[in-house]
């Protein structure tokens, strides 16, 4: 990592049936570079947080006003379950666009990426979900690149599936702390990066 780098602060956004995975992997990820990264809950939430397969965290801190990063996490959107559907109807993706018009760059997880698509984040806008819900993202207006394994475009980076999010953190540590650390990060993990990785993907 660069000397003296500053690295955004960074909030995980999590809600009732947020997906595991989703969450946790670019946390200890992002954390385990540098990056100051806290869990939060949309503001309304209680505080008591149920993931989608169980673990229950006590989040007391919200969404702030000016991270200058925000991961947020799919869940139950295949299933039609509790979590990214829920969230959708809720103050959620007006808070996220909100952040994303004040230059917070907004990251998403598997189907995370919907409720950037809610927000209006992602309308003619090259991203990537779960392959099981990119019909759902091509409906929802996206400039959709299904072979991505990551999709960085600038102030918004969408992922695939769950295991994706390894992935997306990976390329966040390059981006925000250069293509070393984005290696060691890798290393940490013992993991191979997979692909493609798209990175200021032109119009179709």
């Amino acid at each position: 990592m660069t000397e003296n780098l500053t690295l955004p602060i960074t909030e995980v956004v999590v809600f009732d049936g947020f997906d595991d995975l989703d969450a946790i992997a670019p946390l200890e990820i992002l954390v385990a570079a540098g990056f100051p990264a806290r869990v939060v809950r949309p503001a309304a939430h209680p505080s008591t947080v149920r993931s989608a397969h169980g673990l229950v965290l006590e989040v007391t801190g919200v969404l702030g006003k000016a991270p200058g990063l925000v991961v947020v996490p799919g869940g139950g959107w295949l299933d039609r379950g509790a979590g990214v559907r829920d969230q959708c109807e809720g103050a959620l993706p007006a808070s996220v666009a909100a952040l994303h018009d004040a230059g917070t760059v907004i990251a998403s997880v598997c189907t995370g990426a919907m409720l950037l698509a809610r927000a209006g984040l992602l309308t003619g806008r090259p991203a990537v979900t779960n392959r099981q819900a990119l019909d759902d993202l091509v409906a929802a207006g996206a400039d959709v690149r299904g072979a991505a394994r990551v999709v960085d475009d600038g102030s918004v980076v969408t992922a695939g599936g769950p295991a994706a999010g390894i992935d997306l953190a990976i390329r966040l540590v390059a981006r925000f702390a250069g293509e070393d650390a984005g290696r060691a990060a890798a290393a940490r993990l013992e993991h191979e990066p997979v692909g493609p990785v798209l990175v200021g993907v032109p119009a179709a």
